[in-house]
């Protein structure tokens, strides 16, 4: 048996104009919903500016992974970018009381 590696994610951003906070906190998230032991990752976030932006963004990001993490174990998400997975559902897929539970607390308000 392989016992699996510690493991830490640096994410890194510089200027909320360039790298719009919804998107760092979208790599935060997906990073957060990898299929590896919770108590073997570590997930950072580095921002050089310090912006309030960001940070508010990652609080928000935060507060929707107590929900979006284990809905992706719930249903066996594999596209785990919340983004990237609520654009990729159909309307029949949206129809779904989990999945409207999950979208009201999402960050991702355009979706």
């Amino acid at each position: 048996m392989c016992e699996l590696l510690r493991v830490d994610v640096f994410v890194c951003t510089v200027d909320p104009a360039i790298e719009p906070p919804i998107m760092v906190i979208n790599t935060e998230l997906l990073v957060m919903a990898y299929n590896y032991p919770t108590e073997k990752l570590s997930v950072y976030l580095s921002d050089d500016v310090g912006s309030e932006l960001t940070f508010y963004a990652l609080l928000e990001a935060f507060r929707f992974a107590k929900h979006w993490l284990p809905y992706c174990k719930k249903f066996n998400v594999e596209l785990r970018s919340p983004a990237a997975y609520f654009a990729s559902l159909s309307v029949l897929d949206q129809s779904d009381a989990d999945f409207s539970k999950i979208k009201v607390l999402s960050p991702f308000q355009f979706i």
